[in-house]
């Protein structure tokens, strides 16, 4: 299991940036977790970060669970710090909010002016690291240029599940989920094996957190009953191939197409997040 939180009622599962990992956990009673993280070819051979970065947090006593899954633009300037930055603040802001019927109305605009001011201070952070010295002129003055005038962007999915408190011995109830994102990331919410709502916006190329332009694009929220919900999975585009039959992957299978696709020579990093809940007699559901 996760360490605890020593600060607050929550754990966290994250994953590292430099190192690739795989985990199963389980976070309450009921309820699995899977989160895959793998850099691409490109950055594995030359020692590159992860520009993707993912995290969940849960409360220890079972009663809500908050994610997020940030894919950092590489063409941006250190995409990996505004993914590990802007999903850690994610987690935190959805954590801190109220249950579902006392939330703001107009909650994308109440984000994406917290967003906008989180930029500001992340530009800033931005522009204080350290910047490679063993590079020729020319490529210190693009990469001070993107610092400058581009800054670190990603794009993002994060939600937060709310859950019944179950009595001792009975798993959890999911009652109410809220996701929001920006770009690209894949999820996929599984009513059942055979019926899912497609959720990200798959083709968005401009949508983008940027620590210089805070939100480009249009900010997504959406927001309803889940006590249907059987499954979770969350994804960035360097697992579009296998993305739609992740819940099909068992481990070793799973890891075995990610080994393929790291043999292609325009891999991309790979990310995600697979949430599934146990039935009510705590054996958990497979599907082939």
């Amino acid at each position: 299991m996760p360490p605890d939180n020593a600060i607050s009622a929550f754990r966290i599962l994250e994953t590292d940036q430099v190192i690739d990992s795989f985990t199963r956990a389980e976070l309450v009673p009921s309820t699995i977790a899977r989160l895959l993280s793998f850099r691409c070819r490109e950055a594995r051979e030359q020692s590159l970060p992860n520009q993707d970065y993912a995290m969940v947090s849960y409360r220890k006593d079972g009663s809500a669970l908050s994610f997020c899954v940030c894919d950092g633009v590489s063409s941006s300037y250190k995409g990996d710090f505004a993914a590990c930055c802007l999903a850690s603040y994610l987690v935190k802001w959805l954590q801190e909010l109220p249950v579902q019927a006392e939330r703001p109305a107009r909650l994308e605009a109440v984000l994406e002016g917290q967003l906008n001011r989180l930029a500001l201070a992340a530009q800033g952070q931005l522009m204080k690291l350290e910047k490679p010295t063993d590079v020729p002129d020319l490529v210190r003055e693009v990469l001070d240029d993107l610092c400058q005038n581009y800054g670190s962007e990603t794009v993002f999915f994060c939600g937060r599940l709310d859950y019944e408190v179950s009595k001792a011995g009975q798993p959890a109830q999911l009652k109410d989920g809220l996701f929001c994102w920006m770009g690209n990331v894949t999820a996929r919410l599984f009513l059942n094996p055979q019926q899912y709502i497609l959720l990200g916006e798959k083709t968005d190329k401009d949508g983008r957190w940027s620590t210089r332009h805070g939100c480009r694009g249009a900010l997504h929220t959406w927001s309803r009953s889940l006590t249907t919900l059987e499954r979770l999975t969350v994804h960035t585009d360097g697992l579009n191939d296998v993305g739609e039959a992740l819940v099909t992957l068992d481990d070793n299978t799973l890891l075995a197409r990610v080994q393929q696709l790291l043999e292609l020579p325009d891999s991309d990093d790979m990310t995600a997040f697979d949430l599934s809940w146990q039935t009510a007699d705590n054996e958990e559901v497979t599907w082939r």
